[in-house]
């Protein structure tokens, strides 16, 4: 499920594409973020309705026959607001980010933004890393239990998922540097 943020940026960052309805938001959500991440109807319009209030979008009139359909469109308040957030640079002294965050902004990033994908990338490679050292010793405890092999089993793949994200985090961040 999404978080309000998390369907805020997600919602501007469709609508820097396109006006759309809010039935095309629902469409377009499930078809790119369904893997990561589901929104209902009954989450996406309260959340139009917000950011219509903040100035973030605004409504597209369009003449059609359908008067109870409403596009939506992202305002220039909306548009530099969702930069901001898209760019920001990664302090220093943050030393790790969630995988919804990273999906996110990785999702929206282009190749015109590469040092801040790079940054971007470093910082959930160094999340990655701890969270493989805390599932390595968690894998050292459970492999003496026969009992726990299913968890065993879970925290294997999860290992392995995370180590070939790395893999392939690193080469990116290294694609441009040969």
């Amino acid at each position: 499920m999404a978080r309000s943020n998390t369907l805020q940026y997600m919602i501007l960052g469709l609508l820097t594409r396109t006006p759309m309805t809010g039935y095309d938001i629902k469409q377009t959500f499930d078809k790119e973020k369904a893997e990561f991440w589901t929104a209902p109807f009954s989450q996406i319009y309260p959340e139009l309705n917000r950011m219509l209030k903040t100035n973030l979008i605004s409504l597209l009139e369009i003449p059609e026959e359908n008067s109870r359909k409403k596009t939506y469109q992202i305002t220039t308040n909306g548009q530099k607001f969702f930069k901001e957030w898209l760019l920001q640079p990664l302090a220093p002294n943050v030393l790790e980010i969630s995988n919804d965050d990273f999906i996110l902004r990785l999702h929206f990033l282009g190749k015109e933004h590469k040092d801040t994908l790079n940054q971007l990338l470093n910082l959930r490679c160094r999340t990655l890393k701890v969270e493989i050292a805390q599932l390595e010793l968690e894998l050292a405890e459970v492999v003496h239990h026969p009992e726990q092999l299913g968890r065993e089993l879970i925290i294997e793949k999860e290992l392995s998922n995370k180590k070939i994200d790395v893999k392939l985090w690193n080469k990116e961040i290294t694609r441009d540097q040969h």
